[in-house]
């Protein structure tokens, strides 16, 4: 955690003599008596103003005699090193309460990022997105670059072997969410964000918490008035250009289209010089035609209040991200919260919060063929028109007054047509918050309850009107499609704490219970044969569509556990913590629904010891270790532990069938065990900080579907199926370069390696999970997860112009065998990634940029294939296609054209290695001086890049989560995240301009 230090105190000479100033250090403890960062430590009187570090430490310019001011509470210096200093007990209201083990008292284990690290990016940009290059061991991969879309996020590469995202457990102030809920989080109401990775840790939070923890922690009104603040920004958003691929002009594919006709008249078109020279004239850039620029706006205004017994925070936001496709109208939200904390006697205290986000997103198509916008954008011909055009060359238009478009582009269908006609909005409120009470039985212990709850409640309309160019053809008369969503999900927590300490002890211990239900209900509708094009609800629609089509269904989760917990240290200098956790879950099998899970922790900070105290070089260098195991369901489908009876309908007919899952009474839970050893330091009086750590997560009994062969009756049945080891190094670095009254500049970065291995597999050696989508994946034992299985590329044989494969003995062949596919070693996990950037300010200038990298991973690309096959006769070509075999002797990229095309195999499995230049942003506060006479209390003025370059070898980008969300989702088994790129939203690039105003 960087210590931030605004301010270093000068020497100074006074006329009644010379008075030394000296660096004073202390450690600021909250209300439990654990290390508070980032507190606000002042020198009554002065400008002179430090932060403490991640373990409380600080350090500042002052004088024996002086009085520090923290949080409203003075201390009086009597000497250099003041030791502990607890400041929560009476000045700051939202520090007494927070007491509950859910909240993560103990220090070591968790990585912090506060809000001025994510206060400059897009609002409209998820949350989990923010957190990539931030957090070592976190791994978050955009789903696609459109707008309100959420990110694939994984904690030192949590994963299991039936595909799918090892996603974390979002705690936002108590209540539960998952990946898909956290675009509803306003980023003007974070206070900081805290990641979990330790097993010691992670049990307290059960099966939710196997795959990591993130919890989010909204801003609480501090003590001192009233404050009241305005945030908002202004910008531009653009498709940026896919790296390394470069598009045919008109003349370019004219040509390449002839030369491969004769080289086989089968392929390619036979174009004459005159038709080149005229078609030539026509140069449509499909991108421009279908992208757009678009506008993003962002406006948030909050106002808290901590006076006497009651603190309360009221915000409002509004954020719109229009995204940069033509006729869609992108990502809306509107959000609000309201938070407060207050007691009511000495013993007794309580408080809640309630967010509440309406959100509305229109995004188009996400799949491979020409239906996607993205792919027609890469894909049409550029020698053809947008509209069709009478002899004239004027548009003409339809009946209904829509623009005609032109259907011969190249691409094989007017994408145009459908995107200005199609009806497609989804509309989703969120409603979640949290309440406690809190209450002091006797001396040291305290009983709690929480209660925290997310409804969801989502509608998703599709309208496809009849005028459409793909209705026409189909002749298909309009319909709609309604698919609603709403859901329940709430936590009830109790807890009994006692807290106490004596001498330099201090101790901790919590007995707790929790239950969890999450209730899901969805109906889904579609009526045909509406009258026209224009009425859209489905009481007008003249049939009603059932057999599948139409149906609403009822699911439920439960959860319960117990929990203890003990955590004790002595001086802060040696640190004990340990966990149990007796779980029961709903999704296990009948047989197998318990488990009982544990997790314990040591630390040991050695600059406490008396041989360093002095010391100015090691301000803190603490060695932590911990094990643990936890339990994981999150593989295992819901009512897969039970064999049911599908009601439905076959050849027409109302009929009862076997469900196609089988139950296995005794399927269990995914154990975890973790292993975590590190250090923290800070060292050259906290300008240096950072922590390394070796962690590994072996999961045994890792769940994973089996389906078996259609002979057998074509069932599937999910088991534990063996054993998988992670393992690696993160490392965390941040360095404050440069400390000054006007100047100050500071560097930090974070790097993980991952590795990962397959144990074991109780069905054999190896195991091929479901297909992502586009190509098949492999599990060996003794290697690494999800390698690629596909025929081996070997080159091109430079008499005959023949591709090269690898036969599945390592033999060169020309002949193309499916069958010779073999293990490849070659996977889309990352072995590499992390981030870095600075931080600087010069005279109220601020400067900020960050990055993120990874390395090691690959993509099956498909685009680029798309790209360069000479078989796709009409459509666009990448320049690189041009390229290929015409003579004996030719040294070419591609070999001689056949009417068979390229053929999957590694010779498109490409490395996708990236740095990401995230965002840089400059701005400007204004001094004191020049707001004294005003009631602004601060006012600062910024610009915003975001997504400033990718550098890559990769053709095309290289960060594209989902590959296409149409053709595999993040839900769907087997889904890998960046296994493959298909036509995906493509990234954007914003320019913004905002302000940040307190009163």
């Amino acid at each position: 955690m960087r210590r931030r230090l605004t301010s270093l105190g000068l020497l100074a000479f006074l006329g009644l003599g010379t008075i030394a100033f000296a660096q004073v250090t202390g450690v600021v403890n909250d209300g439990n008596n654990f290390p508070e960062s980032d507190v606000e430590v002042t020198v009554k009187g002065t400008d002179k103003v430090a932060y403490t570090d991640e373990n409380g430490n600080f350090n500042i310019d002052a004088k024996v005699g002086d009085t520090l001011v923290i949080n409203g509470k003075e201390f009086k210096v009597t000497s250099t090193n003041l030791g502990a200093l607890k400041y929560a007990e009476d000045t700051n209201l939202q520090e007494v309460v927070v007491t509950s083990i859910f909240e993560a008292p103990q220090k070591a284990g968790q990585t912090i990022v506060k809000s001025d690290q994510i206060k400059d990016f897009n609002p409209s940009l998820s949350v989990d997105q923010m957190l990539g290059g931030k957090v070592s061991g976190l791994v978050s991969q955009a789903q696609n670059g459109a707008p309100g879309s959420t990110a694939n996020v994984t904690i030192r590469g949590a994963l299991g072997l039936n595909g799918g995202v090892k996603s974390p457990l979002y705690v936002v102030d108590g209540t539960y969410m998952t990946a898909a809920d956290v675009n509803s989080i306003n980023p003007g109401d974070i206070e900081d964000i805290k990641v979990l990775k330790e097993a010691s840790q992670l049990a307290i939070y059960g099966a939710r918490g196997a795959n990591g923890v993130i919890i989010v922690k909204t801003k609480s009104a501090k003590k001192g008035g009233v404050t009241i603040s305005y945030a908002g920004r202004i910008g531009a958003t653009s498709m940026m250009k896919m790296p390394n691929i470069k598009l045919m002009g008109s003349n370019q594919l004219l040509n390449y289209q002839n030369d491969l006709y004769k080289f086989n008249n089968n392929m390619g078109l036979k174009w004459s010089p005159d038709q080149i020279s005229e078609l030539s004239k026509i140069n449509t850039n499909w991108e421009d035609a279908i992208y757009r620029d678009g506008i993003v706006t962002s406006n948030y205004f909050s106002i808290a209040n901590n006076q006497g017994d009651l603190s309360q925070n009221f915000s409002i936001g509004y954020d719109k991200d229009n995204g940069a496709v033509e006729f869609y109208k992108g990502f809306e939200r509107i959000t609000s919260a309201y938070s407060f904390n207050g007691k009511a006697g000495e013993k007794f205290r309580y408080g809640g919060n309630v967010n509440g986000a309406y959100q509305t997103l229109d995004s188009p198509r996400d799949r491979f063929n020409g239906q996607s916008p993205f792919n027609v954008a890469l894909m049409g011909a550029p020698y053809t028109t947008v509209y069709d055009l009478d002899k004239n060359g004027n548009i003409q238009y339809d009946v209904d007054g829509y623009p005609i478009y032109n259907p011969d582009n190249g691409a094989g269908y007017p994408v145009l047509d459908e995107m200005h006609k199609a009806y497609n909005i989804t509309r989703q409120f969120k409603l979640y918050g949290s309440g406690f009470l809190e209450l002091d039985i006797v001396k040291n212990v305290t009983a709690r309850t929480t209660f925290g709850a997310t409804y969801v409640r989502l509608q998703q309309e599709i309208f496809n009107r009849s005028n459409t160019y793909l209705g026409q053809l189909l002749g298909s008369k309009a319909s709609k499609t309604d698919n609603s969503r709403d859901n329940l999900n709430y936590n009830w927590r109790n807890e009994v704490n006692y807290v106490n300490k004596w001498d330099r002890h201090n101790i901790r211990v919590t007995a707790a219970s929790e239950y969890q239900k999450d209730n899901r209900y969805r109906i889904l509708m579609f009526g045909s044969n509406f009258p026209n094009n224009d009425l859209i609800t489905q009481n007008l629609a003249q049939q009603i569509v059932g057999e599948g089509s139409s149906f609403t269904n009822r699911q439920q989760i439960a959860r319960y556990g117990y929990i203890g917990a003990l955590s004790y240290d002595y001086d802060r200098r040696y640190m004990v913590d340990v966990y149990v956790r007796r779980d029961g879950t709903s999704l296990a099998g009948l047989d197998n629904m318990f488990g009982t899970f544990w997790g314990a922790s040591l630390g040991w900070d050695i600059a406490r010891e008396n041989f360093l105290k002095g010391n100015k070089i090691i301000n803190s260098l603490v060695f932590k270790g911990s094990y643990g195991e936890v339990g994981d369901d999150s593989a295992l489908d819901i009512y897969s532990n039970l064999n049911l009876i599908r009601l439905g309908f076959y050849n027409g007919n109302f009929a009862g069938v076997p469900s196609r899952t089988y139950a296995t009474p005794v399927t269990g839970w995914e154990v975890n065990k973790k292993l975590n050893l590190g250090v923290d330091f800070a060292l050259l009086k906290n300008s240096l900080t950072g922590s390394a750590a070796y962690f590994q997560d072996k999961r045994s009994d890792f769940l994973f579907d089996l389906y078996y062969s259609p002979t057998a009756g074509g069932y599937s049945t999910t088991i534990n199926a063996g054993e998988l080891t992670t393992n690696g190094f993160e490392f965390d670095l941040n360095y404050d370069v440069i400390k000054s009254k006007d100047f100050d500049l500071s560097v930090y970065g974070n790097m993980t390696n991952v590795k990962y291995k397959v144990n074991s597999i109780n069905e054999g050696d190896e195991l091929f999970p479901k297909g992502n989508g586009s190509n098949t994946l492999i599990h060996r034992v003794g290697e690494t997860p999800y390698q690629y299985y596909m025929v081996r590329y070997a080159g091109i044989d430079k008499k005959t112009g023949d591709y090269l494969y690898y036969d599945k003995d390592g033999k060169v062949t020309n002949v193309y065998n499916a069958s010779d596919a073999v293990a490849t070693g070659k996977t889309p996990l990352p072995k590499l990634f992390g981030g870095f950037g600075l931080n600087a300010k010069v005279y109220g200038f601020d400067i900020n940029a960050d990055f993120t990298y990874s390395t090691g991973a690959y993509s099956y690309n498909n685009v680029y294939q798309w790209l360069v096959d000479p078989t796709f006769n009409t459509q666009n070509r990448d320049v690189t296609a041009a390229d290929y075999w015409k003579n004996p002797g030719d040294n070419t990229r591609f070999g001689k054209p056949t009417e068979d095309g390229t053929m999957e195999s590694t010779l498109f499995l490409e490395k996708n290695d990236y740095i990401l230049f995230r965002s840089l942003s400059v701005g400007y506060t204004f001094g004191e001086n020049l707001l004294k006479s005003t009631p602004v209390k601060s006012f600062r003025i910024y610009g915003q890049i975001q997504n400033l370059a990718m550098f890559t070898n990769y053709h095309g980008s290289p960060v594209q989560g989902t590959g296409s969300s149409e053709t595999s989702a993040v839900t769907s088994a087997g889904f890998v995240s960046n296994s493959f790129s298909g036509f995906g939203y493509p990234m954007t690039r914003t320019f913004s301009l905002g302000v940040n105003v307190t009163f």
